[in-house]
């Protein structure tokens, strides 16, 4: 019929469409599949704890980097009260991270729900009170 595409004319707008299909696919695998799996992962290892005194009050508190990605740990917030920080990790690498602060209120009584604050996102953890 008048008008319609011959077959090899059509075979061959196909075959650049598979193909095109095809380096689509290959440039997603190539360029944006790998930075998809980069993740960093935070681990509180153990029980966080809070060393209060009459000076003031100290954080400790152990973390792993299970990712694949580096990750900072930036601030630690344990009650009301926020502790900076900056203590960067490598996959696989662990710390223990320990933090000076002014006060430590009498409401404490034996522990103390927390969160640390990452590049990778917001942990939540207790914190173990320790009265010296």
């Amino acid at each position: 019929m008048r008008g319609d595409l011959s077959a090899p004319v059509l075979a061959i707008i196909v075959t650049i469409g598979i193909i095109a299909a095809g380096l689509v696919l290959l440039a997603w695998f190539w360029w944006f599949a790998p930075q998809a799996g980069k993740t960093g992962a935070l681990q509180i290892i153990g029980q966080p704890a809070v060393i209060c005194n009459q000076t003031g009050s100290t954080v400790i508190i152990s973390v792993k980097n299970t990712g694949s990605e580096k990750v900072t740990v930036t601030y630690i917030y344990v009650g009301n009260l926020t502790y900076s920080v900056t203590k960067a990790l490598d996959p696989g690498q662990s710390a223990d991270i320990s933090v000076n602060g002014d006060s430590c209120p009498a409401t404490w009584q034996y522990s103390v729900n927390g969160a640390v604050l990452t590049t990778a996102g917001t942990y939540s953890t207790s914190f173990t009170v320790i009265r010296g």
